[in-house]
């Protein structure tokens, strides 16, 4: 978080983040966030519209501000084509080394809205609403297209379905990791973990390169 005061509508958003990790979309009222935002209950009107369209502004702010995505800025003009083994070994070293730091660094953030955002995170991934659906897919398909394509070469005897759930075994894997980075500290004990989460990042290449993808592992 910034240490200058927030602006109204990031106040706002701020406070709703709050509530929605603290009550859920049904369980929290616009009123509810007001209170908490301390401001007029107008105002929410006024920047959101409504309760649905203000938990779409929320999300669209935990991407842009905790995970620092920039949304339009997600869809290149040419999507990124593989073309051989070595390319596809390589998207894969970059996506888990990207998904299980940008985890572990909101894991380890000093931001007050830290816990609150993951809880409001893990509230959503077990069944996202309607109205995120857009947004979450266009958030996650240039890394769900990288991954499908890296899958597709190094394993081209799976079929589409079981492309899929490894790509979607590999992110829930080292987004798992990233996410309970503390709670596995505390059972495997924080001295015996890798000296660094590029270390870790490397034994998770490892793994997927070596174990599930039966492939050589070219380190960098």
């Amino acid at each position: 978080m910034k240490t200058s005061t927030p602006d109204t509508r990031t106040l706002l958003l701020q406070a709703a983040l709050a509530c929605f990790a603290d009550h859920g979309f049904d369980g929290t009222s616009i009123r509810m966030i007001a209170q908490k935002a301390q401001r007029p209950l107008s105002l929410l009107s006024h920047y959101f519209g409504n309760k649905e369209d203000l938990y779409l502004e929320v999300f669209k702010y935990l991407y842009e501000n905790f995970y620092q995505k920039r949304l339009d800025d997600l869809e290149p003009a040419e999507p990124r084509v593989l073309r051989d083994r070595d390319e596809a070994m390589t998207v894969l070293r970059e996506q888990i080394h990207q998904l299980y730091q940008l985890t572990v660094q909101k894991y380890l953030s000093d931001d007050p809205l830290r816990e609150a955002s993951a809880r409001l995170w893990l509230r959503e991934v077990r069944a996202p609403r309607a109205i995120l659906v857009p947004l979450l897919k266009k958030a996650s398909q240039p890394r769900t297209e990288l991954l499908r394509q890296a899958i597709q070469i190094l394993r081209p005897e799976l079929g589409p379905g079981e492309v899929n759930f490894v790509g979607a075994s590999l992110t829930g894997q080292v987004a798992c990791h990233g996410l309970m980075h503390g709670y596995n500290q505390l059972l495997w004990g924080a001295q015996e973990f890798p000296g660094s989460t590029t270390q870790a990042c490397e034994l998770l290449v490892d793994l997927w390169l070596q174990g599930l993808l039966n492939c050589p592992v070219p380190h960098a």
